[in-house]
């Protein structure tokens, strides 16, 4: 029993480490605080911004949404810049606190820096997340990918489906023309005139439009309007 107890202190004392070091890391990322880049100067890239951000401070994680395809596709094609482009991004500080007064003291100012710099006049637009972690825009980024790729399937139900009908109205016109060329070829066998469509058109029944009476070219029947007017005073 001694020996067994004595090959499970190891494994205790392991175990009671492992714990330690997750709490304390859990605590580390309790600690850290997410600022909202919400607009990303162009032909800046994730490294050049977190180089940016490190002059006020230690950044843990950054991330920068990139524009959607199109937006790209459309301005190389008006002849602008084909190379990738980002339109927001979140930064991870490793102190809340930091990431507060970060966002509060560069919010609207210039981004600073040699008047060479690319970016030198143009201003920051930050935003402090309360109570945000890197989880939740985790959680973001792939409900973003779900619905695009539900959208992506929609889209793909609807053109199937629209292939479909156009193939089934495809289908129909040719058994139409099967049909008229049958009609033809038997009316050629027969030796009946063949039938254009602006016969087919034309009304099964004709009917002659009579000539008007003219009333006053009739004499009048005096006994039977003197009948009809007593009908009516009655």
């Amino acid at each position: 029993m001694e020996d067994t107890a004595t090959e499970r202190e190891p494994v205790v004392k392991k175990k009671s480490k492992l714990l330690k070091q997750s709490a304390a890391f859990k605590e580390k990322l309790d600690r850290r605080g997410v600022v909202y880049l919400a607009r990303v100067p162009p032909y800046m890239k994730p490294n050049k911004a977190q180089a940016m951000f490190e002059e006020y401070g230690k950044v843990t994680r950054i991330f920068l949404q990139e524009e959607d395809p199109s937006y790209a596709k459309r301005r190389k094609a008006a002849g602008g810049n084909g190379s990738r482009q980002f339109r927001e991004g979140w930064v991870e500080f490793e102190d809340k606190k930091l990431a507060r007064r970060v966002a509060e003291s560069l919010n609207n100012t210039p981004m600073g820096g040699k008047k060479s710099s690319f970016y030198h006049d143009d201003l920051w637009n930050l935003k402090y997340l309360k109570s945000f972690k890197w989880d939740n825009l985790t959680e973001m980024q792939a409900c973003a990918k779900r619905a695009s790729e539900a959208k992506l399937q929609a889209a793909m139900l609807q053109s199937k489906r629209q292939n479909a009908e156009f193939a089934e109205l495809v289908e129909k016109n040719k058994v139409h023309k099967h049909v008229e060329e049958r009609k033809r070829k038997r009316a050629e066998d027969e030796g009946l005139p063949e039938k254009t469509n602006a016969d087919s058109k034309k009304p099964l029944r004709h009917f002659r439009q009579k000539q008007s009476i003219s009333l006053d070219s009739q004499p009048t029947d005096k006994a039977l309007l003197s009948n009809i007017f007593a009908n009516r005073e009655k």
